[in-house]
């Protein structure tokens, strides 16, 4: 697959461009969630399906890793194909899961901001 001028992945060029890179890290376990061609935003729907995996996921001593930039890949109908994908689903949310190496540090937490119509 060929980057077009002007994509953000330009900026990914060398790392991808590297025969070691593995965009899946090696983990054992990939998980695509797709999305079927119906409802009002079904885009969303698997957003919301990867948020309660990886809650589930973290619950059950596991860690798991958005990996967006292999969204496009994944879209290539021959890629589709040879995993199993319908033509007409569209992989929205991939991810991998496994046993974490270590326990990440805590993120800082900004102060909410509150939104308040009168």
């Amino acid at each position: 697959m060929s980057l077009t001028p002007g994509s953000p992945l330009n900026a990914h060029r060398d790392v991808l461009a590297d025969p070691a890179m593995n965009i899946f890290y090696n983990a054992g376990t990939l998980v695509i969630i797709c999305a079927k061609p119906q409802g009002l935003d079904p885009a969303e729907d698997c957003a919301l399906a990867a948020q309660n995996l990886m809650l589930a996921a973290h619950a059950a001593g596991l860690a798991t890793c958005p990996i967006g930039l292999a969204r496009a890949w994944l879209n290539v109908p021959e890629v589709k194909q040879e995993l199993g994908i319908p033509p007409d689903y569209t992989p929205v949310f991939p991810l991998i899961v496994g046993f974490p190496a270590a326990t990440p540090p805590a993120v800082a937490r900004r102060d909410p901001e509150i939104v308040q119509w009168i």
